[in-house]
């Protein structure tokens, strides 16, 4: 599942997925980078990844963002 799909099925702005992860996670993900990742702009480190899929119920996996639509 996508980044962009995940957040609008559970009806999340970025912003409340940053704190969401924040609060979860203790990780501060800047909106800019966010945006990127959301819009197919950058890719996610490894350890971003795994903090993605930790914070989505591991619906968001690392391939997610290396398939095409």
């Amino acid at each position: 599942m996508k980044l962009k799909t995940y957040l609008h099925d559970n009806e999340l702005t970025q912003m409340r997925f940053i704190a969401k992860v924040k609060e979860e996670q203790d990780v501060q993900i800047p909106q800019g980078t966010l945006a990127k990742w959301i819009n197919g702009q950058r890719i996610p480190r490894k350890q971003d990844m795994l903090t993605i899929y930790k914070a989505t119920e591991c619906l968001v996996e690392p391939n997610d963002f290396y398939l095409g639509d």
